[in-house]
């Protein structure tokens, strides 16, 4: 099972709290991530999708597009 934790950390601290979760045992990578990543695997693989043209883009107006958000 994997799970994705997310920790606020404070700048002064960083090496210490990856030194601290690398210590664990059972904890098997770490990785800082920048505020702008995408790390939702369902987008990224639609985005990849959409690069290598398997899928294309559904055109939508504005009116559509909010009514699908608001949804």
């Amino acid at each position: 099972m994997k799970y994705i934790i997310d920790i606020d950390i404070p700048k002064g601290k960083i090496d210490f709290a990856e030194d601290f979760f690398k210590s664990i045992s059972f904890v098997k990578n770490i990785k800082a991530i920048r505020n702008n990543e995408i790390t939702n695997i369902d987008i990224l693989h639609s985005i990849e999708e959409y690069e290598q043209l398997k899928t294309r883009a559904t055109p939508l107006s504005l009116s559509e597009l909010k009514a699908y958000i608001d949804a």
